[in-house]
């Protein structure tokens, strides 16, 4: 009796081990055989969103020299980014480049933070082609390395070397830096953070209008650009980070592709004035809809979710940064201060609108994509008062309208999110 039971339970492990095999052997068939793609779709390799290598380009053409004489905020804004906690604790690879000359020339640095940072003075600065310097070919290098999870980062004083061509040449070289951000982004998703700073400057300063230079003791602006995966920039680079961590911060922007962020939205009964009730199948339908009886109006809240959007609280609070439709108004924008249970996400925002006449049909509202007025303030279209002027940069806006013109062309909805509403 043993020996039968023996020789059934063999039996049956060896038909399903056979199962198994047959199995596993179907499986690597099926997985062979699928076809690769990836030559065709070109998707993000982020691997647990992480960045996987980091790349620096230090301009270091001659009119950069006056940041790096002595211990300056320049300075010290490049160890930290070379060395930030996350880079260190992460192992993260970084590659740092001097960049000049008009090609441009590229001169490698290493890996090691501190091999750079020993170079960060006159005598480590003075290779390549000084003389020169060539800011959209700046840009097309730091582009090409920023896709997957690269990032790259640049650092330069945002001046275009026109050799004194005068404004003709700046909007020459602006619709340049288009094309090198058009071209990118055509790849896939980018974001760029263009963050200004100030530091002490003591060196000649290069006339870009004319020929000539003229030595200057004081601060002058410069400017770090950051390119690219936008989930991880925002998780790598918020706007607290880089004004706390970065001495002689002044102001920072972001540029990425309006409505790239899919944003939750629920309409809400929160703040309601009169009478309404929810569509069977659609929580952003309103039905039965009814104004005040006396005279108030009709109003509700819209509960959103902008914790994916790397923006500070100031953007989402400001009423001018949104559009609405039919005859309604936003009253207010804040944050909940209490869960709301018929939402079925966690909304950071709560936005409440308002109208006085007949409340029905389709309610569009838009978080509108608005070029920060710091920019156009920033710019000069002179260097005649450089010796004093501390806070502008000639041609900026050139420079800038460039890489704004490059992310509108490519997108089909030029608003950040839009909520629809429609009540009956």
């Amino acid at each position: 009796m043993k020996n039968k039971i023996y020789i059934n339970v063999c039996l049956l492990l060896l038909v399903s081990s056979n199962i198994l095999f047959a199995c596993n052997n179907s499986r690597g068939r099926a997985e062979n055989s699928k076809p690769n793609l990836t030559k065709e779709i070109s998707s993000p390799k982020i691997k647990n969103e992480k960045i996987g290598k980091v790349t620096f380009y230090l301009e270091n053409s001659e009119s950069m020299f006056g940041y790096i004489n002595g211990i300056t905020d320049y300075v010290d804004v490049v160890s930290e980014l070379s060395e930030k906690p996350e880079f260190v604790i992460e192992k993260t690879t970084r590659d740092f480049y001097f960049v000049n000359g008009v090609k441009p020339t590229l001169t490698p640095i290493g890996t090691d933070p501190s091999v750079l940072k020993n170079k960060l003075n006159p005598a480590g600065f003075r290779c390549g082609d000084i003389t020169k310097s060539n800011l959209n070919a700046m840009f097309q290098v730091a582009l090409q390395n920023a896709k997957d999870d690269n990032i790259s980062i640049l650092i330069s004083d945002g001046i275009y070397d026109i050799g004194g061509q005068g404004l003709t040449s700046l909007v020459t070289e602006g619709t340049e830096t288009r094309s090198e951000f058009i071209k990118r982004l055509r790849i896939g998703n980018l974001q760029t953070i263009m963050i200004k700073l100030n530091s002490q400057f003591n060196g000649n300063y290069f006339f870009a209008s004319k020929a000539g230079k003229i030595l200057i003791k004081s601060s002058r602006p410069y400017y770090v650009w950051i390119f690219g995966d936008s989930k991880l920039l925002n998780k790598y680079f918020s706007n607290q980070y880089i004004s706390m961590k970065l001495k002689g911060y002044e102001i920072v922007a972001r540029f990425m592709n309006p409505g790239s962020s899919a944003i939750q939205y629920q309409a809400t009964s929160e703040n309601l004035v009169g009478t309404f009730g929810f569509d069977r199948k659609e929580n952003n339908c309103l039905v039965n809809a009814k104004g005040d009886r006396l005279g108030l109006g009709f109003q509700f809240a819209i509960a959103v979710d902008y914790s994916t959007l790397p923006f500070p609280e100031s953007y989402f609070s400001t009423l001018t940064n949104y559009s609405i439709t039919n005859n309604y108004s936003i009253v207010s924008i804040e944050k909940p201060t209490r869960k709301i249970h018929t939402v079925s996400f966690a909304p950071t925002h709560l936005i409440t609108v308002q109208t006085k006449k007949s409340p029905y049909g389709e309610l569009l509202i838009s978080l509108l994509n608005i070029t920060p007025s710091w920019i156009a303030k920033t710019n000069s279209d002179t260097e005649a008062n450089i010796q004093t002027d501390k806070a502008h940069t000639y041609g900026l806006k050139y420079l800038s309208e460039g890489i704004i013109e490059a992310y509108e062309s490519i997108s089909k909805d030029q608003n950040i999110a839009n909520f629809k509403i429609i009540i009956r």
